[in-house]
């Protein structure tokens, strides 16, 4: 009886302890500069040789 008793226990520890991870909060931090954020994007010439041939592609570039 006693070894059922302390099996229950520690099985119920253990359960515990697994689920209480799986129900803690997301913590979200929010700061003002977020408001304040742009992007800044510019438009950059890439240069590339594919079978024999020059190929010039504009790539979008942003920050």
């Amino acid at each position: 009886m006693k070894n059922i008793l302390l099996a229950s226990v520690i099985a119920l520890a253990t359960a515990s302890a697994a689920i209480a991870p799986t129900q803690a909060a997301t913590i979200v931090v929010k700061t003002n500069d977020h408001m304040h954020m742009k992007k800044h994007c510019r438009t950059k010439l890439v240069t590339a040789w594919k079978h024999h041939h020059k190929v010039v592609r504009e790539v979008r570039v942003c920050n």
